[in-house]
């Protein structure tokens, strides 16, 4: 009886095995440069044997051809080629010989999740667990952690918010396709009917917000509602036809901006920030604002002074001015002269406020 389980674990070497026999289970003919460009989720642009993690995928591949072959039978895999272009198949008669090895993995897997979930409970909305757990032993056992002050994982951010009990309801709408009729009173605005297709949830700072279509509204998506302001649950609204988003539109509309907000007015491209300590700037390296945010001069004594530069690619919208802002005199925006300009008014207005 085999004691080690090949799949577990993370590293190179399980993580290769797993892959690789994803790909011979397809008996389709494979390279090692396959399982490597697999893993990289990428093609190679090298030699295989420049590659990290080479070595044990050697290792993996003979490992489980091994185990294989005492499964599956000695003549299970079939090759091909010298070591230079080898390439082989598995030609087993059982489609998963090692199924029980796998579901092995799996079950702990799943074990290690439920325990995450056992903590979780001051993290995820309540909503979310009354809804998808119901009266289940997982949330009762949850609930048992809480109130003995066992919870591990917490949050920051109050997450008992008006309308909080409407997430897995709008969830369980963007998965079916579903149309909304919604009452919604918009910020200093009046209180209007929506039909809406909702796509995405999001939340930022605390607050839930759903993006979608509403039907006669601009923009045609990406038209958001915050949780808080719909009046009352949402109806359905079953006569209607529900209108998606594009094919990954949603990751382009976030990719350049920081929170929620985007208007076409707003600049969007290269914004460089300048940390004025090498505190600030050790902060801002390892609490990133966004994905683009590089360093563009690291913080040293120049002859204007000390100072580090970060360059990011995003929209100057009110959440990016924000956190600059949040930072007081610690960061600068020095360029370009045109997002330069808008924080310089907008910190101009603030001093007038304090004017004696």
């Amino acid at each position: 009886m085999r004691h080690i389980n090949i799949f577990d674990g993370d590293s190179y070497q399980a993580t290769f095995i797993r892959i690789l026999y994803a790909m011979l289970m397809r008996r389709e003919w494979i390279t090692l440069a396959d399982v490597m460009s697999e893993a990289m989720m990428k093609p190679l642009t090298c030699s295989i044997s420049k590659c990290e993690g080479y070595v044990e995928l050697k290792k993996a591949t003979g490992t489980l051809r091994k185990c294989l072959m005492e499964v599956a039978g000695k003549d299970c895999i079939e090759e091909e080629g010298n070591n230079r272009n080898r390439r082989f198949r598995y030609v087993g008669k059982d489609d998963d010989p090692l199924r029980d090895m796998r579901n092995a993995k799996a079950i702990k897997d799943l074990g290690k999740y439920w325990e995450f979930c056992q903590d979780s409970a001051g993290f995820m909305p309540e909503s979310w667990l009354e809804y998808f757990l119901g009266g289940s032993m997982d949330l009762l056992e949850m609930k048992k952690h809480k109130g003995n002050g066992e919870q591990v994982i917490s949050c920051g951010m109050d997450r008992m918010l008006k309308n909080i009990e409407l997430l897995p309801y709008i969830y369980e709408a963007i998965k079916k396709h579903e149309v909304l009729l919604v009452r919604y009173q918009p910020f200093g605005g009046e209180e209007v009917e929506l039909t809406f297709s909702p796509h995405l949830l999001k939340e930022y700072n605390g607050r839930w917000h759903v993006y979608g279509h509403a039907e006669g509204q601009e923009p045609d998506f990406a038209y958001y509602l915050a949780l808080d302001r719909i009046e009352r649950k949402p109806e359905l609204a079953i006569a209607k036809t529900y209108v998606p988003a594009p094919t990954g539109f949603y990751d382009n509309f976030f990719k350049d901006i920081l929170g929620l907000t985007h208007k076409d007015s707003n600049y969007v491209g290269e914004i460089i920030v300048r940390a004025h300590s090498e505190y600030m700037f050790n902060l801002m390296d390892t609490k990133r604002m966004h994905s683009s945010q590089k360093i563009l001069v690291p913080f040293a004594p120049h002859e204007d002074g000390s100072y580090g530069d970060f360059i990011f690619h995003v929209e100057l919208n009110n959440e990016f001015i924000g956190r600059i802002l949040q930072m007081g005199d610690g960061l600068e925006l020095v360029g370009p002269p045109r997002a330069r300009e808008v924080i310089k008014n907008r910190v101009a207005r603030m001093c007038h406020l304090y004017e004696d």
